[in-house]
């Protein structure tokens, strides 16, 4: 009876102590790891993976981080690095290996070349051996980012990019240029038009561009120089849209670009103006051009290696230069420590003047959705 009275006592005592009172409550019993273990092996399965699941997702977020799971289109993009829905042609498999006696030829010929151009930054054989496969070449790789570039929603971006470059189309190129998707493109179908790839909206894009600043299309004799012409993407598109070409010459310092290119050109019945010329011929390389366009190429080459073209060009007195470069700020070089040299002065030291400098996508909106901001680069002979 004492013990409860001291108990009543001591309750009313807390009641007029709140801060005591808090500190008397009874503590919650700590749940062992056995015991916890034993309630999720008695626990449905299926809950308690989705329960996980939840917790994963929540502090992932916390983080910043968005998890989801991609669907069929988006795993499609990530597993492979190449459409295999159109086949090989006959006989490409067996032309397109490394142990080629052409290739095994071309890149012991540019081994031993005591050229700038011939010392890599970037295309080394490790870079090749990671991000080419030779027999589908036209796939996510080196020479187009399809999906590395787009990332997740490839299709909506671009379905967003061909609207942009649609627009732009004054030569109504998508009516005469198509994709097949050979060799390893990723096509995508937007309800009765026909077939686009990143391969045909970049050059439908790029000779739109040339076209509207240069007046390409009413150059007569056309001739165009092609430095770092890659398996020979823009000589196809063009060529295709401009049949009397007087001239387009496929140029590349890496022996890969250039089997492939010779087998392009090949493969898609290109006329005879379209040449492919080897790095250890450059001289062979004609005396006049209209235009020389550098793709993607030269911000992946040394600062040395971009001067040694810009002599080639600059020799030449080609009135107009379109450089296209991966950095999307400043031109800039891949360096063998990983830096980046400016080389915007070494094309002006060159006699050549800016005279135009814009995204190839000109919506601001646009290249923040599908995450491309490329810019043209043109530059004019000064007279």
């Amino acid at each position: 009876m004492r013990r409860t009275v001291r108990s009543v006592e001591s309750f009313h005592q807390m009641q007029n102590d709140p801060r005591r009172m808090r500190l008397q409550l009874p503590t919650v019993p700590q749940i062992s790891a056995d015991a916890l273990l034993a309630k999720a092996r008695r626990a449905n399965p299926e809950l308690v993976r989705g329960w996980l699941r939840r917790r994963a997702k929540a502090g992932a977020a916390r983080a910043g981080f968005m998890v989801s799971r991609i669907d069929e289109e988006g795993r499609r993009y990530v597993a492979v690095t190449h459409n295999d829905d159109v086949p090989l042609p006959p006989g490409a498999e067996a032309e397109l290996r490394q142990d080629n006696p052409r290739l095994v030829e071309l890149q012991a010929t540019y081994d031993a070349l005591d050229l700038p151009s011939a010392v890599h930054t970037q295309w080394r054989q490790g870079f090749l051996k990671k991000n080419l496969s030779l027999a589908w070449f036209r796939g996510d790789n080196a020479y187009v980012w399809q999906f590395r570039q787009l990332g997740h929603a490839a299709r909506i971006r671009m379905y967003l990019a061909m609207l942009d470059v649609l627009e732009r189309d004054r030569l109504g190129l998508f009516d005469t240029l198509r994709e097949d998707g050979l060799f390893g493109a990723f096509t995508f179908e937007f309800g009765d038009r026909p077939p686009v790839s990143r391969d045909l909206l970049d050059s439908i894009n790029e000779i739109n561009y040339l076209d509207q600043q240069m007046g390409l299309s009413q150059i007569e004799g056309l001739r165009v120089l092609d430095i770092g012409a890659g398996y020979g993407r823009l000589a196809h598109r063009m060529s295709t849209a401009f049949p009397g070409l007087a001239a387009y010459d496929c140029v590349d310092a890496v022996a890969t670009s250039t089997f492939l290119c010779e087998y392009y050109t090949r493969f898609r019945g290109l006329p005879e103006t379209v040449r492919v010329v080897p790095l250890h011929e450059h001289e062979k390389l004609a005396e006049r051009y209209d235009v020389a366009v550098n793709i993607h190429s030269f911000s992946e080459a040394s600062h040395e290696a971009i001067c040694w073209w810009l002599d080639r060009i600059a020799e030449r007195d080609i009135p107009w230069l379109l450089i296209v470069p991966n950095t999307p700020d400043e031109l800039r070089s891949t360096e063998l420590d990983g830096s980046m040299r400016p080389f915007r002065q070494d094309v002006l030291d060159r006699g050549y003047e800016l005279v135009d400098d814009r995204p190839i996508h000109q919506s601001d909106e646009l290249r923040e959705l599908i995450d491309l901001h490329d810019r043209f680069y043109l530059f004019r002979k000064r007279s």
